[in-house]
């Protein structure tokens, strides 16, 4: 079995489904916060972290998606 999407295509579709929200929602405040770490860059609060996740989590059920190394299902029962 193949994956629709691979890992960088989930994560990106992930990002810009997480960026719509965000910005719809007026809820930059709550999801991201200025980066110490990396002059000028930001980073995921905690609540932002969950939220990308759930996203990511969601894309992946949608489309069955399967890790490196996980066995369909299916094929187990053949």
């Amino acid at each position: 079995m193949y994956n629709k999407l691979d890992f960088d295509e989930v994560c990106d579709l992930a990002s810009k489904i997480y960026w719509e929200v965000v910005n719809k929602l007026d809820a930059e405040d709550k999801c991201v916060m200025d980066d110490s770490d990396n002059k000028g860059g930001t980073r995921n609060t905690e609540f932002g972290q969950e939220l990308y996740y759930l996203i990511e989590d969601t894309i992946k059920e949608s489309i069955d998606y399967k890790e490196e190394g996980e066995e369909d299902d299916e094929e187990d029962t053949q």
